[in-house]
């Protein structure tokens, strides 16, 4: 092919095809004809008069090559003109057995009129040609043992080396940083704005914004006045055979010569790392602009005809609100001392607005609704989590001044028109907007969806969605009703705010790990669709957001453009893909790298606290270890009644969850007769010998009993089970006197107790904790013993009396071994509403709670104090809450059991904590943080809360300490618990962050595999049983040691390492002190004495007080 012909200018010289022959040839005649000739040869197109026939192959061999097999795919392209080819012998052919045909493509930006480019058939044959064509430049000029390219040469070379192998977490973390232009902006108004912003000097904002603050909050505005172009994302540049450059949509087929351009967002997402002050960039943002009105769309600029002539005053009124000019910033600028109320009101009763007509279509003919006034705002509307709308308030009160905005949350109306456009922000929980779907929108004549609410009637200069993320799980067939509404709505921007607009980019810019194409396409699949969803449905980007032919645009499948190819067809990656995708996040995320934010940020310092279990811990777990052991020896691992059969996944999956639990605490699962039921069982099936076991079998059966028959033994088991509680050792009891009020019913020293028990007595004892003379009375009179026995009978309710087994659950799968699941409910309901509701907190007197530092704490009560608990976890926590005791911490647990231990023990201690859980109303919840963030005269200094509430933009700053009471199994999703408190305002310059991992359990192997596993991994893993060596070892689960020497009595415990003291402290009793009041209590007692009761007794006053709330 030495000779290169004059093809049209007008096509491209795209790439070449390979012919076989004979495979893919004329007869031999024909053949023989080509080769005798010392250039390509051209086809000759006899509708296509502007190709020259001096070169062109005859008739007979043009249409023998056509109908050949690489060709005749392709042939009807080159009748109608689409493509021009071209064909000659390899250089390097000493055979002469195979040719090359280029091929040249007609661009779709040329001849469209002479050459239409609509035909399906074709635009098909096209789009396969183009996956078919050899790309390489040796091959077009005849090196046939050239490098085979499936891809035509980047225009920008540095770029192919960059996209190779991209991620989305790659690009998602390399999208541009923000520069702002206010260059660029046209109007005015918007550009002294921007500038402001730039400059730190917005009116209204309390708070200095960091650089980068500073820098999103002014791109957003840029974006929302002046969009500009962006350059379609489907195109590649490319460059041809000739060096000149194209552009190639390799998805649809197409090449163009010149690019094709749309207009930019306006809005996007703001992706900021966590805690780095997305809410303030948004007030700036809306503080910069609150003078400024939103305009007239173009589609409905029109001027409006008044029914009479109006004075001059409200012609030129109506003009500056149509037109918005920004008048507050002259005529109401009250700091400024300009205020012109006359000339307001002229403007109020011309405000701005146009007329919205509802054209619908029903299937024969349009229907016109009645067009309504839509008003011109200088109102923002903010939609968050009902959970953050209380700090979005606080944040808004601390870093703005003299920002008018409402809130409507629960049950509060919408006003009406008039009201709404005063204010600047509308700030709206996500529950309550959503309630408009059932309350406000109706059907119309015509089938559409109609809003009738006061929004629908104000055009709003933006809306922002906070953490809305979420937005992306909508289809274009099946929209939430956040969605939905907010299309019903007229709006100029569009923003959303988070940091993770997708599950799979939590915590992304921490990986450094090096993990292939392929291992990442599963994982990313669900990352592009709702990426695809916010960008096409919400943000309404251009051409993803094409629903139908748009300016002679064509429908785009978003997925289809970006979705990475699958494992087994690595041939149909090509840079197309990463181009498009990298395009799409540069045109709408808002973010800088975390190296500009990271040194801003508090440092984390995390660290895996290994803790050796208490022989109460151990036991637990060994029994759900007998359990397993039990049911897979005697089911021979098979059929239904066999734990780990694929019928009994459901099961499974809640014995796992129990043996979690376990980890803190399991001594409230599995009753005595549960133990019995199995043992004796698992005897008999020896005994009996029916089923042939090996020797391994019968030695594990044989470990699991002989445990079996330890566990039944064991008393504080037994009470740990019969109270439903985590059992405590308390030393130095008042008057040695703690059998009546102790679980086992026991006199010894220390006593075995429950929080419970030990918040009765200090409630009963609190009266009279500096009257010694009066105490000694209450023993002697038999009064402390019976309220001991009423505190007892109260703690143990509706619970079974001890000794007393619980019949099986007949609602679980009978399981071969009688093995159980472990009791289902390890608290009992009602204590498991009071944790979700937050009610569980310290029943305090409405006398002061014992002071750290009372002088006259009787002597009795002095070193009553608590000295070990049957959960090392739990006295580790205690250890560390009483040694940082100044500091806020954060404690993070995974179920309610775990809530409800801790908690009694942190009252018991007189910590004050709060609680964020579940069933706790977002009001609550948002007083809750509040009240721990910012310290107003309280020392709640402790936040228990429930991980899966670890919302995305819950702002938790001043936790200096983060302890996980067990390891989470998906770290990306304790970065993001993490994250809540790791934030730029944050007091301290590290954050400690503690995991507790009992040693001998299934979270050893959890942590090492957490390390282990890569991303895609870890996010497939939804439970330990979707990891094959986690469930291996639940599998082949084995009895642990058991402590020796230490059975039976507070040798079982896990001490505590810190003095805690119950009652009072060891500060020197004042006698005198005490004298003057034994007179006061005893005249006091005399007259509450029942003449028929046994004992005197001051009975002590008792509320509840919630977290957030005060005694009155």
């Amino acid at each position: 092919m030495a000779v290169e012909h004059d093809v049209d200018n007008r096509f491209i010289a795209a790439g070449c095809l390979i012919l076989d022959y004979p495979l893919s040839f004329p007869p031999p005649a024909q053949w023989h004809h080509l080769c005798n000739g010392d250039e390509s040869s051209g086809f000759h197109n006899h509708e296509n008069h502007s190709l020259s026939s001096r070169w062109g192959l005859d008739e007979d061999m043009q249409a023998a090559l056509l109908a050949s097999d690489v060709l005749n795919p392709f042939a009807a392209l080159f009748a109608a003109g689409w493509i021009h080819l071209a064909v000659g012998l390899g250089t390097d052919e000493p055979h002469l057995s195979r040719a090359v045909v280029r091929v040249y493509l007609l661009p779709d930006d040329l001849d469209n009129a002479s050459i239409p480019r609509s035909h399906k058939g074709l635009r098909k044959a096209r789009v396969e040609l183009i996956k078919q064509l050899d790309y390489s430049n040796g091959t077009w000029h005849g090196t046939l043992g050239a490098t085979r390219s499936n891809f035509p040469g980047l225009f920008d070379q540095t770029e192919g080396a960059a996209i190779q192998d991209q991620t989305l977490i790659k690009m998602f973390n390399r999208t541009p940083q923000p520069l702002p232009d206010p260059g660029l902006i046209d109007e005015f108004y918007a550009r002294e704005a921007a500038i402001k912003i730039l400059d730190d000097t917005v009116p209204g904002v309390t708070t200095k914004l960091y650089p980068y603050q500073r820098r999103s909050a002014a791109l957003m505005l840029q974006r929302e006045t002046t969009p500009g172009l962006i350059a379609d994302p489907r195109y590649v540049k490319v460059v041809d055979q000739n060096g000149q450059a194209w552009y190639l949509d390799p998805v649809a087929g197409v090449g163009v010569r010149e690019p094709r351009h749309y207009e930019g967002p306006r809005g996007g997402i703001l992706a900021e790392q966590m805690g780095s002050g997305k809410t303030l960039i948004c007030l700036a943002l809306i503080e910069a602009t609150k003078h400024l009105a939103s305009r007239i769309p173009e589609l409905h600029i029109k001027t409006l005809v008044r029914p009479k002539i109006a004075s001059l005053a409200d012609m030129a009124a109506a003009c500056a609100t149509s037109n918005s000019v920004p008048w507050r910033s002259v005529l109401q600028d009250v700091e400024a001392g300009m205020e012109y109320p006359n000339c307001v009101e002229i403007i109020r009763r011309n405000p701005g607005r146009y007329m919205l007509s509802r054209p619908s279509q029903r299937r024969s003919r349009a229907v016109e609704q009645s067009p309504v006034a839509v008003y011109l705002s200088h109102t923002s509307l903010v939609i968050v989590p009902a959970n953050l709308i209380w700090q979005w308030s606080g944040e808004i009160n601390k870093h703005t001044k003299g920002l008018r905005f409402l809130i409507i949350d629960a049950g509060k109306p919408i006003p009406s028109v008039d009201e709404l456009l005063d204010f600047d922000l509308i700030l709206f929980s996500n529950t309550r907007f959503e309630r408009l779907m059932s309350e406000a929108v109706t059907t119309d004549g015509s089938g559409a969806q109609v809003l009738n609410s006061p929004l629908a009637r104000i055009q709003f200069k933006r809306v922002i969605v906070d953490e809305g993320h979420r937005l992306g799980s909508s289809t274009q067939a099946s929209k939430s009703d956040l969605h939905l509404i907010i299309n019903l709505l007229q709006v100029s921007s569009r923003w959303i705010v988070t940091g993770t607009p997708s599950k799979g980019l939590i915590g992304v810019d921490d990986t450094t790990e090096t993990v292939s194409r392929a291992d990442y396409g599963v994982l990313e699949r669900e990352d592009l669709k709702r990426i695809g969803s916010i960008t096409s449905l919400y943000l309404h980007i251009q051409p993803w957001a094409n629903e139908d032919v748009w300016k002679g645009d064509r429908l785009t499948n978003w997925m289809a453009y970006v979705l990475p190819p699958k494992p087994n067809k690595p041939d149909e990656s090509h840079p197309g893909r990463v181009h498009c995708l990298r395009e799409t996040l540069a045109a709408v995320v808002v973010r800088h790298p975390l190296s500009e934010i990271k040194k801003l940020l508090p440092t984390v310092e995390e660290k895996i606290v290994y803790l050796d279990g208490s022989y109460q811990d151990v036991l637990a777990l060994n029994i759900f270890a007998m359990m397993i052991i039990f049911n897979t020896v005697q089911s021979e691992r098979t059929d239904r009644d066999y734990f780990f059969h694929p019928y009994n996944r459901k099961a499974l999956g809640e014995l796992v969850s129990n043996l979690r639990q376990a980890s803190f605490f399991g001594g409230a699962f599995f009753s005595p007769a549960d133990i019995a039921r199995a043992t004796e069982t698992a005897e008999q099936f020896l005994a009996e010998s029916k089923v042939p076991v090996t020797e391994e079998d019968r030695a594990l059966l044989l470990e699991a009993l002989e445990f079996g028959r330890i566990a039944l033994r064991n008393n504080i088991k037994e009470c740990a089970y019969t109270f439903k509680e985590l059992p405590l050792y308390v030393e130095h009891f008042p008057f040695s006197a703690g059998k009546e009020w102790s679980l086992d019913h026991r006199d010894n020293d220390p006593v075995l107790m429950d929080s419970s028990l030990v918040l009765a007595l200090q409630q009963y004892l609190q009266p009279y904790v500096d009257s010694p003379r009066f105490l000694k009375k209450l023993f002697n009179s038999g009064d402390f013993t019976e309220r001991g026995i009423e505190a007892r009978s109260d703690a143990l309710g509706a619970h079974t009396s001890i000794g007393v087994a619980t019949a099986p659950n007949p609602t679980r799968p009978a399981l071969a071994g009688q093995a159980q699941l472990g009791s289902q409910d390890a608290i009992s309901p009602k204590k498991r509403r009071s944790m979700g509701n937050g009610t569980h907190l310290r029943a305090q007197t409405h006398e002061t709670p014992l002071p750290p530092n009372n002088k006259n704490i009787a002597p009795a009560l002095k070193q009553t104090q608590l000295v070990s608990t049957a959960s090392a976890k739990l006295s580790y926590l205690l250890d560390q809450v009483l040694k940082h005791s100044t500091e806020d911490i954060i404690i993070f647990y995974e179920n309610e059991s775990q809530a409800y231990y801790i908690a009694g023990a942190l009252e018991i201690l007189q910590v004050k904590y709060l609680i964020y859980s579940k069933g706790i109303s977002a009001e609550q919840k948002a007083r809750n943080v509040t009240q721990f963030t910012e310290h107003h005269n309280n020392d709640y200094h402790v936040l228990l809360m429930d991980l899966s509430q670890a919302a995305f933009g819950l702002d938790v700053r001043t936790a200096s300490r983060i302890y996980f009471v067990t390891p989470v199994l998906n770290p990306q999703v304790q970065a993001q618990a993490i994250g809540r408190a790791v934030r730029l305002s944050h007091a301290k310059p590290t954050t400690v962050v503690e995991t507790l991992v009992l040693r001998g359990s299934l979270e050893e192997l959890l942590v090492q595999r957490r390390e282990q596993m890569s991303r895609p991994e870890q996010w497939k893993c939804r439970s330990v049983l979707d990891d094959r060596p986690m469930y291996e070892w639940i599998l082949k689960a084995r009895i642990l040691p058991l402590p020796k020497g230490v059975e039976g009595g507070p040798g079982e415990m896990s001490n505590v390492g810190l003095q805690m003291l119950l009652l009072g402290d060891e500060e020197e009793y004042d006698e005198e002190a005490d004298g003057d009041y034994v007179d006061k209590e005893e005249e006091e007692v005399e007259e509450e004495r029942d003449p028929d009761g046994p004992s005197p007794r001051k009975k002590a006053r008792v509320t509840f007080v919630l977290p957030g709330e005060e005694e009155d």
